[in-house]
């Protein structure tokens, strides 16, 4: 269990693990996929520069990574404004990511071809981020507009946005069948609650 200093550090691990609950929700009724393990949402220290958050999926898998980053808002003024209230970014390994969309009765890709590869990450992302918002809601947190999705592979050379007085994340790592398939990151300030 995390040392929590403060309420807020409280606060965005309930968010980390309604991110897990999303997840584990989104693979069982799109694909009837389910988990080898419970995930554990570790706390990491969010590296930034000029008011965007690094990240790289190389360092997640140690191969061709896909990810997708889509941000959160408190209304659609902010959302306008780019004013997130937190982040969420999903990470897939290229090589996985075919197998996965099938597994969830989308048509298979051609990993070879980066701007599928990259749609099917932002299509998972839009998922899950769907699923987080709802079942934020479910929790009696107030509804979160959500931005399109940003995909990338490999790394994004500018960073992502993110909610910038943030100082740390929340990581997860999902297993399936034994294997490192997915890892999230979830950056979150404040989020009103009914």
């Amino acid at each position: 269990m995390p040392d929590f200093r403060d309420a807020h550090h409280q606060e965005l691990f309930q968010c980390a693990l309604i991110l897990s609950i999303a997840v584990k929700k989104m693979l069982q009724v799109k694909g009837g996929i389910y988990l080898s393990a419970d995930p554990e949402p570790k706390e990491k220290n969010i590296v930034q520069f000029e008011k965007r958050m690094r990240v790289d999926g190389l360092e997640k898998f140690g191969d061709r990574t896909a990810f997708s980053t889509v941000f959160f808002c408190r209304d659609k003024e902010h959302l306008e404004r780019h004013a997130a209230v937190g982040s969420f970014t999903i990470f897939i390994p290229v090589n996985y990511i075919s197998k996965l969309l099938w597994q969830m009765e989308y048509p298979r890709i051609d990993e070879e071809d980066d701007m599928m590869v990259l749609d099917a990450c932002g299509t998972v992302a839009n998922l899950v981020a769907g699923y987080f918002v709802k079942e934020m809601m479910d929790m009696g947190y107030v509804h979160l507009e959500m931005s399109h999705f940003e995909s990338y592979i490999n790394t994004a050379v500018d960073g992502v946005e993110f909610p910038s007085d943030q100082a740390t994340k929340y990581e997860t790592e999902f297993y399936i069948k034994g294997e490192k398939r997915i890892v999230t990151e979830l950056a979150m300030g404040y989020v009103p609650r009914y």
